[in-house]
């Protein structure tokens, strides 16, 4: 009787422990249910989408910290508001764009005509979002419908990768995903937090020529130098030692910020062009946001004076402008007085004639009319900026970037003209205003982002 007693005491406890264990699993499934999987983007949001028609995505690019996209659709009907989102069913994030209607509901679209606007990839908040059209129209009823459509990537491109300024001592990684739900085409923005890789950067910063390539030189008492590059009176001084200085105390000052900055070169060294980390390579093989080269000018004829800002081809003047503002502020200099390529107050933008397009030794040629002349603003920018050298460049390597659509921002300094005795004084005895003036306009545009 004993036994029996036993025998039925195990398997009471048998049957409650199965039963508790049954009941744990299942509120941990109704907890994951409640809290994870009924939240999340794909049941709450993506299987509302509408699957008759895609936005097809032609080209997308980041450039600097801003991403652009340029697409077409066609809608099923037509709608009374359309709006280009990033949404997680629940946020939304407006994105600015620029949309033309062709004909049948065909509809083509740019987010921005400059290649540093767009979506400011450094604003974006921890979470998931997926890029989506938004329209809204209302029924026989009057009632408000609103219905979402999903992108399809329509270019050779796939994902990217992107990491944030670095931001009191932190950053954000920025995954961006094609087709990451089912069988429905998405785009994909996961952000999350994290420290920068030892071999990723915020900022590089190229001081032009170095080593046998002095660049421009002058005497320090404003006499030229000789036949043989050197000076009867005065100390010989050469852009690539000038260049050098102001680019070692930028650094510092941008490191004081927090910032995790990388120099082309920190000695008299040369430096290669297309090389793993040369001066075009380097800001892409970093993955920094901006390539700031420093430079020193000269006219020949000493009669031309001040600061000159190069930018690439449609680029918005907001940055440039900062650089003009704070450099000739910080370093009691002035805006050039040259007029050729001028676009406004101190900013130039060169690009290749047709003429010289003609007779481009590369060929077919590469160039374009919106192709910029400067290597190191062109060859920097991938697609965002024609880069062009695909291995056809005579004597060169070819750049592993020029099809790159995810490169740093590129500007070219020229602070102030060797050969204007007022100008050389300022920049022999200024170091510190020039890097100062570059800091604040960097620190000034960013904040202003």
């Amino acid at each position: 009787m004993k036994k029996r007693r036993k025998v039925k005491k195990k398997l009471l406890a048998y049957t409650l422990t199965l039963c508790c264990t049954l009941l744990i699993l299942g509120i941990i499934y109704f907890a994951y249910c409640i809290f994870f999987k009924n939240k999340t983007p794909e049941l709450s949001f993506l299987e509302t989408i509408d699957t008759s028609t895609y936005v097809e995505i032609d080209k997308y690019a980041i450039y600097g910290i801003h991403m652009n996209f340029e697409g077409t659709f066609t809608l099923p009907e037509k709608v009374e508001e359309m709006r280009l989102l990033l949404s997680n069913g629940k946020d939304t994030i407006n994105v600015n764009w620029e949309i033309t209607e062709e004909e049948n509901n065909t509809y083509s679209f740019i987010t921005s005509e400059y290649i540093n606007e767009g979506i400011v990839l450094e604003n974006l908040p921890i979470g998931e979002y997926y890029l989506v059209l938004q329209t809204k129209t209302h029924d026989e009823e009057q009632n408000e419908v609103i219905k979402y459509y999903s992108v399809i990537n329509n270019t050779e491109y796939e994902n990217l990768e992107y990491y944030t300024l670095t931001e009191n001592g932190k950053n954000n990684k920025i995954d961006i995903e094609w087709n990451t739900y089912e069988e429905i085409p998405t785009l994909r923005f996961k952000i999350t937090e994290t420290k920068l890789p030892d071999d990723v950067y915020d900022i590089t910063i190229d001081p032009g020529h170095g080593g046998v390539d002095p660049g421009k030189t002058a005497c320090s008492d404003g006499s030229a130098t000789n036949s043989l590059g050197y000076c009867y009176s005065g100390d010989l001084i050469t852009e690539a030692a000038q260049n050098l200085k102001v680019a070692l105390q930028l650094k510092e000052n941008l490191e004081n910020l927090g910032y995790k900055v990388i120099l082309t070169r920190e000695t008299d060294e040369n430096v290669s062009i297309y090389d793993p980390m040369g001066s075009a390579t380097m800001a892409n093989d970093t993955k920094s946001k901006f390539n700031i080269a420093i430079h020193h000018n000269s006219s020949g004829v000493g009669s031309v004076s001040g600061l000159e800002v190069y930018i690439a081809n449609d680029t918005n003047l907001d940055f440039a402008s900062t650089f003009v503002d704070e450099i000739t502020k910080n370093a009691n200099t002035e805006a050039s007085t040259k007029a050729l390529y001028q676009v406004s107050n101190g900013i130039y933008q060169r690009l290749f004639t047709e003429e010289e397009i003609a007779s481009s030794s590369v060929q077919p040629s590469r160039y374009t009319t919106n192709t910029s002349w400067y290597y190191n603003m062109r060859e920097i920018g991938g697609i965002s900026t024609n880069a062009s050298n695909d291995g056809s460049f005579p004597g060169y390597p070819m750049n592993e970037h020029y099809n790159s659509n995810n490169t740093a921002e590129a500007y070219l300094l020229e602070l102030g003209y060797m050969d204007n005795y007022s100008d050389l004084r300022n920049i022999m005895q200024n170091t510190e205003g020039y890097a100062q003036g570059i800091t604040s306009a960097i620190e000034t545009y960013l904040n202003q982002e």
